[in-house]
């Protein structure tokens, strides 16, 4: 009878078992990428400017992460992610990177709390076939700086909420929004002083963005802005420039409205039999609002760049050609912000280009072999640079005109 009963039980646990697996589900997933490369930069127009060639290993967007669904039933889920970034070269880390908890109805839409990927962010990676948002043959660099001063606008957005449509026929589209959280108005030294506030105090919207995407068959296509206030990216030392870029004319120094607006557009087409061939169109608008100058001269001004880009992918059985083209116009500026980089010597040369040829061989659908070389021409101004694994890390320490020209090959693992 006991025997009988422990049977009875473990059939009952193990259907119970069955029926909780098939209302939720975990997953653990990641990627793992390095590649050794060889860079420089030469053509400075300033002397001792140039950086000689070096070889380094890079880890490309490497991570792991776990993602979550709950099925709670009428079409409603709790979802969850938690992903982490990781460089396999040095072994350092863990870096934050999406991490949010939220519910998805196939009706009302999904709505996420958390630090997320917005529309903006989303878009960075359409415009081109490199799969690692760090790789050198990415295009992100010329497409998401201004004259290579990140906005952060291509970064996750931290304590933020985003909903998403269901989709509607490939329509879909999502807006998202980061409170203040009550914080004052940054200071900026570069401007008075460490204790005078600069601008309005920031007790609402911090930041706020939306996008909307077509996805029907072979056609992709979408538009996404973002803007961010009060960031004061190159006061002070606290930005990501560094306080010697204070007052460049690039990004405003004090308060500031940093904005974007991003359109990608990709096609597959089958004009081979061989295999698809894949366009992809990228256009991208950066500017900030704001205060620029220091001290008696700030002042109210403006600056922005357009750039472009264009790629092509063909595909042939397990392996993949790749081109791709961009290029950054010159900076335009108004008000305060003509100076530096943005007086009128300097602006009508900070544009830029960036050519790429790379290409991938498929050992496995999770397992890629890849070799790639791309080259950046700045004009005499200019300081673009490669992304996250540039040739200068500082854009304050970049001699302006030096053009970054490297080549790389690596393993990319999927899991």
């Amino acid at each position: 009878m006991n025997a009988k009963k422990t049977v009875l039980c473990a059939a009952a646990l193990m259907c119970i078992a069955a029926h909780a697996n098939a209302q939720s589900s975990v997953t653990l997933y990641g990627v793992i990428d390095g590649t050794i490369d060889y860079m420089r930069a030469n053509g400075a127009n300033k002397p001792n400017g140039n950086v000689p060639g070096v070889v380094r290993e890079d880890s490309n967007s490497s991570l792991w992460g776990f993602r979550g669904k709950e099925d709670l039933g009428r079409g409603l889920s709790a979802i969850f992610q938690i992903e982490y970034g990781f460089n396999v070269d040095t072994g350092s880390g863990p870096s934050a990177r999406d991490q949010f908890i939220g519910l998805s109805s196939d009706v009302a839409g999904t709505i996420q709390l958390g630090n997320i990927t917005t529309p903006m962010r989303g878009l960075g990676g359409k415009t081109n076939f490199i799969p690692g948002s760090t790789s050198i043959a990415n295009n992100i660099g010329i497409m998401t700086t201004l004259n290579g001063s990140q906005t952060n606008l291509n970064a996750r957005l931290a304590n933020s909420v985003m909903y998403t449509t269901p989709n509607y026929g490939g329509f879909s589209a999502q807006a998202v929004i980061s409170p203040g959280e009550g914080a004052q108005a940054p200071t900026n030294s570069s401007l008075d002083n460490k204790t005078t506030p600069v601008g309005p105090n920031l007790q609402g919207m911090y930041a706020y963005g939306f996008g909307a995407q077509y996805s029907q068959n072979r056609l992709y296509a979408a538009y996404a802005y973002e803007s961010r206030r009060g960031q004061s990216l190159l006061g002070a030392g606290s930005g990501l420039s560094g306080a010697a870029s204070a007052g460049m004319g690039v990004a405003a120094a004090g308060y500031s409205n940093d904005w974007e607006h991003r359109v990608a557009v990709r096609y597959e087409a089958s004009f081979i039999s061989a295999g698809s061939t894949s366009f992809a169109l990228g256009w991208d608008r950066l500017g900030s609002t704001g205060t620029f100058g220091a001290g008696k001269a700030a002042g109210n001004g403006e600056t922005y760049r357009d750039s472009y880009s264009i790629s092509i992918m063909q595909k042939v059985g397990v392996q993949d050609f790749i081109l791709n083209y961009a290029f950054a116009r010159p900076l335009h500026c108004s008000g305060a912000a003509i100076n530096g980089q943005c007086s009128g010597a300097q602006a009508s040369h900070t544009g830029a280009q960036q050519l790429v040829f790379a290409y991938h061989y498929w050992l496995s659908p999770r397992t890629m072999l890849q070799a790639y070389v791309s080259r950046i021409h700045n004009s005499s101004f200019a300081t673009y640079d490669y992304d996250v694994n540039p040739v200068t890390t500082a854009v304050a320490n970049r001699a302006p005109g030096a053009s970054p020209i490297g080549g790389g090959i690596g393993i990319r693992h999927s899991f």
